[in-house]
Formats: structure tokens, C-alpha cells, sequence
């Protein structure tokens, strides 16, 4: 490989952790070198034009691209949406408790963060489509039964279980990405994508105090349920599979039922079947505790989406504490975060497509998943730069759009991060993307269920100043070490994994 900059050799050669003796692939069990080098074998050698989905028509990849975005931004909306109704839903389900109330937002995260680890390796078996459009019937289902609640135990269960189908879109973001979108194209796809998971949370409240003003706050609930129906049907008609290696099997199961006059090795079959299963779905745990990337990553991604929500958690209260604005009118102020979104949509995915460009002419137009690093870079400014902003000008009650604006910065750099990442982990691991996704996804998941429980404790200690401030430095640090060392060393950390692609995509 040649190194991302002359300079950068001995800064290598100095680094005690990544030795020489070190550059060996991690090993992996028998069963996971056997499937990994059979999937290999087959990308390479067995490819038809016809079937790879990168070579689609652009409007079928877009397609693909919108239907997935579509699911992505109607799930999470059913997180934020119950702000404007709490004290409705309250009364209705006796909770007196401020930990309840905690409880009915926290637990749907919960399980988006878990059901990642068994979704994204499902799709990498069934295919991406079946697992989309059973994921979100379960989410469907279950968001359902939340605005039929009577009692707050009901509520909590419902929201767990929707929370497990609510993930589908983000777990298999990665990979269906990967599938359509080739290195150089994966950052504006992208970039369109993320703005669905990030505009639900910022819009949710918005639609939230809308709805509950002219009918009860259960059908906050049932207009996503409806919204989200709509949206499966759609998936039905217009989705294809997208997962290579499964449109290959579906060719190759047909070429031997023409073959054999229709008779399949059935017990064969199966034991491949149980084996791909077997090695599928242990793969995010075993990236998780084996790739010093995902590690890095998840634990980037841990912080940043936990500032994010914590910083959402008390958005509303700084209007109403320290402008005495009304629910109604406090809830408008989200509309600077989803226009920093909107901005951080417009700059992100062609600022990393153009520097990737640029720096894989430089490298002799090859192409490196570290060349997503300086839009994380820039992300990783703003972020802090957003959130102090936003603290220091509320705290001392300055002009309303003051804090306005720094709200809009803070949102334009989590955008420009979560984009990055998730870029740079699809470049990484193309094959697998949808496993080395949805570790990212169970991180950042549960720190956004776990961080708003300490929320008004330390707001109410430290203020909104000194709050904004602790967490702004927490993220400083983490996110420079994490840029550092993928920008520096991300090239050998990938040599040494048995998942990264063999070769970058040129």
C-alpha cells in the first residue's frame, strides 16, 4: 500500500501497538474463514453485470435509495414525537413519576440499539427486502398497540418491542448502500439518506404539537402506523434486492432446479443454510470485540449521538425556562436544527465526494476509506462550536435567534459526522457493511437512551452554559483522538482485518 503522505511513513513506523508481527489478519474461527473466503470467491469470479446493483439505472438506484430514506425518517419520529402530548399521556396512563416518563422514551431506543445485531446479519442471509419490509411491519404492529395503551406497562412493553422494528432502515443502511453505490458515489447517497434519521428526531416535536391540537394524542401514534403502511406497500412493488451475493444464490438455485429438472440437493442445502446463519449472525459481535475500527467508531458514535439527544431532551426547556415560551411556540425553535440538517444534506455528501475524488487522484486514483476523514474533521469542529454556541447565548438570555443559530451549527455538524462515519464504514467493509453498520447503530442507540436520564440533573447543577461546556469538551477529545488515529493509522488497522475489502475500490 502506499502511505497517504511521504510524511506519514515514520509516524507509522513509530507506532508501538501496530508492530511489524502485527500486520497478520486477526483470526477467526474456521467456520468464519470458510464462509468469508467462499463469499470472496464468489463477488469476485462469479459477477454478472446483469445482477450487480452498482450497475443499475440511476433511477432505480434512487428509488431504492428514497423508499429506504422514507423508512428511515417515519420511525424516528415516533421517538420525539410525544414531547408536545406528555402531559396528556400522563394523565391518561397515571404517571406521576418523572423516571416513568423517562422510561416511555428511553425503552424504544433500547431496542433500536439491540435489534441491530440480529437484523443486519439477517439481511446478509434472507436478502435486504425481506428483512426491510418484515422489520417494519413489526415496528407498524407494535407502534400501533402504543396509541391503544391503557395502563403505563402496556406502553412500556409496546415501546420496547417497536423499538426492535423501528432499527430496520438504519441496520440495513449500510449495506444496501454499499450494494447500489460505488466509493465515489456513496457520499451524496448517503448524505440524502441521513437526512431521514436526523429530520424525524428534529421534526417529531413539530408534528407532535400539531397533531395533538386537533385530535387525541393517540393518534400521534396511528398517523405513523398509517404513514408507515403506506410506505411498505411501496417497498413490496418497487424495491428489489439489493445484496449481491443473494441475487447470485437466487441465479444459482435456479440454474440447478433447471438442471436437475427441478430436484435440489435439499440436505446440502440446509446445512449451508445453517451454517450462514451460524457464522451471520455472530459476525457484529465478533467485529465488535475483534476491529479496533468499529471500536473506534462506536465509541465516536456513542458520544456524539448522546450529546445529540441529551442536547434534544433539553431544547424544549431552555425556551420555556429561560424565554418563557409556550410548549406550541418553544417546539417551532427545532425548525433552526432541522434547517442546520437541511444545510449539513447540501455541503456533506458532495464535500466528501469531492475530496475523496481529489485525494484519490493524488494517490494514483486509488481510492481509501481514510479520505472520508477531513468532512469528519470539519464535523468534529462544529459539533463543539454548535453546542457552546447554543449553552452560553441561552444562559444569558440573549436574543432568541442567537441560540437559534448555534442550534443550526450543532446540527450541521452531527450531520457532517454521522455522514462521515457511516461513509467511511461502507468504504471499509463493503461486503459486510450492514454488520459493521449496526455496531455503530447498538452504540449510538443506547447512548441516546442512557444520556437523557441524567439530563435535567445536570442541567439543573450546572446550568446551561457549564452543561453545553462539559459535554462539548467530553466530545473535543474523543472525536480528535478517534480522527487522528484513522487519518494516521486507519490503512494498517484494516490490513490486519480478515472483513475489510482485499482491495479499495478504484
Amino acid at each position: 500500500m502506499e502511505p497517504l503522505a511521504p510524511a506519514m511513513q515514520s509516524d507509522l513506523e513509530s507506532l508501538a501497538h501496530l508492530s511489524e508481527s502485527d500486520k497478520a489478519p486477526i483470526e477467526v474461527g474456521e467456520r468464519e474463514k470458510t464462509i468469508l473466503g467462499d463469499q470472496n470467491t464468489t463477488q469476485v469470479n462469479n459477477v454478472s453485470p446483469r445482477l450487480e446493483p452498482k450497475n443499475w439505472a440511476p433511477a432505480r438506484k434512487w428509488t431504492a435509495t428514497l423508499l429506504l430514506s422514507a423508512f428511515a425518517f417515519l420511525q424516528p419520529l415516533s421517538e420525539t414525537m410525544l414531547s408536545p402530548v406528555e402531559k396528556n399521556i400522563s394523565k391518561d396512563l397515571h404517571i406521576t413519576k418523572a423516571y416513568e416518563w423517562l422510561l416511555v422514551n428511553s425503552l424504544i431506543l433500547i431496542g433500536i440499539g439491540l435489534a441491530p445485531l440480529i437484523l443486519a446479519p439477517l439481511s446478509e442471509v434472507y436478502g435486504r427486502k425481506p428483512v426491510l419490509v418484515v422489520g417494519s411491519i413489526v415496528f407498524v404492529v407494535w407502534n400501533t398497540g402504543c396509541g391503544a395503551a391503557r395502563t403505563l406497562g402496556q406502553m412500556l412493553a409496546f415501546r420496547l418491542l417497536s423499538g426492535f422494528g423501528a432499527s430496520v432502515a438504519d441496520a440495513l443502511a449500510g449495506g444496501v448502500m454499499g450494494d447500489l453505490w460505488r466509493a465515489e458515489e456513496r457520499g451524496k447517497a448517503f448524505a440524502v439518506f441521513m437526512a431521514a434519521p436526523l429530520l424525524g428526531p428534529a421534526l417529531g416535536p413539530i408534528c407532535g404539537a400539531f397533531i395533538s391540537e386537533g385530535v387525541d394524542w393517540r393518534w400521534v401514534f396511528w398517523i405513523i402506523s398509517i404513514a408507515s403502511a403506506v410506505t411498505i406497500v411501496l417497498a413490496v412493488v418497487f424495491l428489489r434486492e439489493t445484496y449481491l451475493p443473494k441475487l447470485q444464490q437466487l441465479a444459482a438455485d435456479k440454474r440447478a432446479r433447471t438442471s436437475s429438472g427441478g430436484a435440489v440437493e435439499a440436505k446440502d442445502k440446509k446445512e449451508k443454510f445453517l451454517m450462514d446463519m451460524r457464522v451471520n449472525l455472530q459476525r457484529p459481535l465478533r467485529m465488535l470485540t475483534t476491529q479496533v475500527i468499529i471500536q473506534l467508531l462506536a465509541g465516536y458514535m456513542s458520544i456524539l449521538y448522546g450529546t445529540m439527544f441529551l442536547f434534544l431532551f433539553m431544547y424544549p426547556t431552555m425556551w420555556t425556562k429561560q424565554y418563557n415560551q409556550g410548549v406550541g411556540i418553544g417546539s417551532l425553535n427545532y425548525i433552526s436544527f432541522a434547517i442546520g440538517l437541511i444545510i449539513g444534506v447540501t455541503i456533506a455528501g458532495r464535500l466528501s465526494d469531492r475530496v475523496y475524488s481529489r485525494l484519490k487522484a493524488r494517490n494514483g486514483g486509488v481510492g481509501r476509506p481514510e479520505f472520508r476523514i477531513p468532512t469528519m474533521a470539519i464535523g468534529t469542529a462544529l459539533v463543539p462550536v454548535g453546542l457552546l454556541w447554543w449553552g452560553w447565548s441561552g444562559e444569558a438570555k440573549v436574543h432568541w435567534i442567537v441560540p437559534n443559530l448555534g442550534s443550526l451549527v450543532f446540527a450541521a455538524g452531527i450531520y457532517m459526522c454521522s455522514t462521515s462515519v457511516s461513509v467511511y464504514t461502507i468504504d471499509a467493509y463493503t461486503q459486510y457493511a450492514a454488520s459493521a453498520v449496526s455496531t455503530n447503530l447498538v452504540a449510538r442507540s443506547l447512548s441516546s437512551a442512557l444520556f437523557p436520564l441524567f439530563a435535567p440533573y445536570m442541567f439543573n447543577a450546572l446550568g446551561f452554559g457549564l452543561g453545553a461546556t462539559a459535554l462539548a469538551c467530553g466530545f473535543v477529545v474523543i472525536g480528535t483522538v478517534v480522527v487522528f488515529i484513522l487519518w494516521f493509522y486507519g490503512d494498517r488497522l484494516r490490513a490486519r482485518s480478515p472483513y475489510c475489502a482485499a482491495e479499495t475500490e478504484d
